[in-house]
């Protein structure tokens, strides 16, 4: 396939450095020279210029032959008039638009249509997203891009009092419709095999089909049992006036009731004008996410739910700390740095949620799918990734074991979707033609896994 991008900055790079690594031909462009300096490290074309620029557009980066049109800067209308001129073309396109009022048109024709976009994607409405997941389940994500439906993936941390601890993973007895698919510690991230010996501190994903195990779950790792319930969050407590933060307190407050939302905001002028944007049922403290002292007097030692999305991730991950030392049960930072990502990944903050990687996750589920390589999700501050594949008839899996796959290393087949049905395999099982595998691997693996389905 034959990519042009269009923006280097940080979710264009990891755009087209996932896609070289893939073997996909990419071309990128952007105006700043230290982006450009910077992609110029990869297997790519690197054109200096104005992304939009039809000239550029088809006599420097090949546009006429390309595949996909990928509009990444951070100007929401070079992205969208890149895809128009793609879409002229003959290009499947992708834009990244942060301002989702350029498409908000109430009548037809579908500005997205008008504009020549296949897909849009807005990491503030990603995030905001994947922080409204935690509400219902907050230990718990939902899997949701992926052919079997209520899967869902449940962290826990173990402690020396787990019933795991200095056991091997084949001798914790698990429910039937789960699986232990990474762990993760201070040396790294593994997928792991059935003989690994579970230690403190330890931090489990356990890929789940069935939330009513939750229960017997508990008995086997030491799961906190809160999570076994629905909408069990009452009061949450969220640190900044960005977009995040305001979509975030205007959906809690239509959606949910009984929930208290409460929003901070240290300026006190811009705490009012937001006042009077949210509904009545938010209330908008005047104060600091790092000041003890406020979080106490608000009572932070109630909140269910504490999320730090102001533009600063410094601040988030501080406000994090102090809220969950505070007595708040669980705890959400926005982080706009991947480096940053694996510092602080065992700092004690339970939830780290970066806009720019769910953007970079969703461009490259539209941009790579196929007929057998499916739905891609990003975990452990993309340490570690879930690819879904089919197997078809004719492409010489059927019949085989999972034990002569030739997996990756590092890699695993934690699951079956077989006619609708969730299915936890053992080594010896056999594909059989129309199956979706559900496959955990580690960073690096995913071409060669790709390659493998193809």
């Amino acid at each position: 396939m034959r990519v042009v991008i269009a923006g280097a900055g940080d979710v264009g790079y990891r755009v087209a450095r996932d896609l070289v690594n893939r073997g996909h031909g990419v071309s990128i462009i952007d105006s700043d020279p230290a982006a450009i300096k910077r992609a110029q490290g990869l297997d790519a074309q690197v054109i200096q210029g104005h992304a939009a620029a039809p000239k550029l557009l088809v006599e420097q980066s090949g546009l006429a032959e390309a595949d996909l049109f990928i509009g990444v800067t951070g100007n929401d209308m070079v992205n969208i008039l890149g895809c128009t001129f793609a879409k002229a073309m003959g290009c499947r396109t992708i834009a990244r638009v942060n301002e989702s009022q350029l498409l908000d048109w109430p009548f037809e024709p579908d500005p997205q249509a008008v504009f020549g976009l296949d897909a849009c994607i807005c990491p503030d409405e990603l995030a905001m997203h994947r922080i409204w997941q935690i509400l219902s389940r907050p230990a718990l994500t939902r899997l949701e891009h992926f052919s079997v439906g209520k899967l869902r993936i449940l962290e826990v941390r173990l402690d020396d009092s787990s019933p795991a601890v200095g056991r091997t993973l084949d001798s914790v007895e698990l429910p039937p419709h789960c699986r232990v698919v990474l762990v993760s510690r201070d040396e790294g991230v593994i997928i792991p095999r059935s003989e690994e010996v579970l230690l403190p501190r330890d931090r489990l994903l356990v890929l789940l089909s069935d939330v009513h195990e939750l229960e017997e779950l508990s008995e086997s790792l030491g799961v906190p049992k809160e999570v076994t319930g629905e909408g069990n969050i009452k009061r949450l407590m969220i640190a900044g006036s960005t977009q995040v933060a305001l979509r975030l307190a205007e959906q809690v407050a239509r959606r949910y009731d009984g929930v208290q939302v409460y929003l901070v905001e240290p300026d006190r002028a811009r705490a009012e004008e937001i006042s009077e944007r949210l509904p009545d049922d938010v209330t908008v403290l005047v104060g600091s996410p790092t000041d003890r002292h406020f979080l106490r007097e608000e009572g932070i030692r109630h909140e269910d739910l504490f999320v730090a999305a102001t533009e600063r991730e410094d601040l988030n991950m501080l406000s994090c700390l102090l809220a969950k030392r505070e007595g708040a049960r669980r705890t959400v930072a926005l982080v706009y740095q991947t480096e940053l990502e694996h510092v602080v990944q065992n700092t004690g903050v339970d939830t780290l949620i970066n806009p720019k990687r769910v953007a970079v996750t969703a461009i490259l589920n539209r941009a790579t799918a196929t007929e057998e390589i499916e739905a891609l999700e990003e975990l452990q501050g993309g340490e570690a990734s879930i690819r879904e594949f089919l197997v078809k008839a004719d492409n010489g899996l059927a019949g085989k074991s999972i034990a002569k796959l030739g997996l990756p290393e590092g890699s695993m087949v934690a699951l079956i979707n077989r006619g609708g049905e969730p299915l936890f395999p053992d080594e010896d099982e056999v594909l059989r033609g129309g199956d979706h595998l559900l496959v955990f691997t580690l960073k690096g693996q995913l071409p060669a896994l790709e390659k493998l389905f193809r």
